[in-house]
């Protein structure tokens, strides 16, 4: 019907804002308590009903609250090298990314400059837009309420690493991705890191490109 109910549980985000400020040095934490509320009438005494925002619609519950921002590697097949090099297809679960992730898009424009002959400047004849360089920065904690079979901090380590050793593209799923238009990426680098004093954590990179979809017309 387009409305849901708040009844969640508060959700401290205290635990997490300490482990990004500690490793990345600032907490881009979510508060959705703080957002504007768009309250529509209730028929139930002492109950108040939000407007849905599209941008929650796929937004997983986490800790009894709705996190804005996540995203996920969707599953399916993917091909993957075997044992003698050769390529071949393997089923994969979706993975929904450690709640403390961060996400940086870079995108450059490609202009196509000639110089000018005995005068200032250059002529820019051909304009583009390269990839979207991807980084995808966080903490892999144990997580009891990801929806995901991956909870424990080895078991999101180890899924992490499969889809980074595929050898295509990678589906990704999000609202931060999708306001780029960013259906596929392809992981370029994937790093994990201890984090001192924190035995049952690890800190992770990812380098990535995002992989648009081309449709080529009039080749014959």
């Amino acid at each position: 019907m387009g409305i849901k109910s708040f009844a969640y549980k508060t959700l401290d985000v205290s635990f997490v804002s300490g482990l990004l400020q500690d490793v990345f040095g600032f907490t881009p934490v979510f508060h959705p308590e703080l957002e504007e509320k768009q309250i529509q009438a209730s028929p139930f005494p002492n109950v108040e009903i939000e407007a849905a925002a599209p941008e929650y619609d796929n937004a997983p519950v986490r800790f009894g609250q709705k996190t804005w921002g996540a995203f996920w590697f969707k599953g399916g097949g993917y091909l993957t090298f075997g044992q003698n090099g050769e390529l071949k297809e393997e089923q994969y679960s979706d993975l929904l990314m450690p709640l403390a992730s961060l996400v940086t898009f870079k995108r450059a424009k490609v202009v196509k400059k000639t110089p000018t002959v005995g005068g200032a400047g250059t002529v820019k004849e051909i304009y583009g837009l390269a990839d979207w360089d991807i980084s995808i920065t966080g903490i892999i904690i144990p997580d009891e309420f990801n929806p995901s079979k991956q909870q424990s901090v080895k078991e999101q380590q180890d899924m992490i690493q499969s889809f980074h050793e595929t050898a295509c593209s990678i589906e990704v799923e999000g609202q931060i991705f999708a306001d780029r238009n960013i259906s596929r990426i392809v992981t370029e680098d994937c790093q994990f890191e201890p984090i001192q004093g924190r035995p049952n954590m690890l800190q992770y990179t990812i380098q990535a490109t995002s992989d648009d979809d081309l449709l080529l017309t009039d080749i014959l």
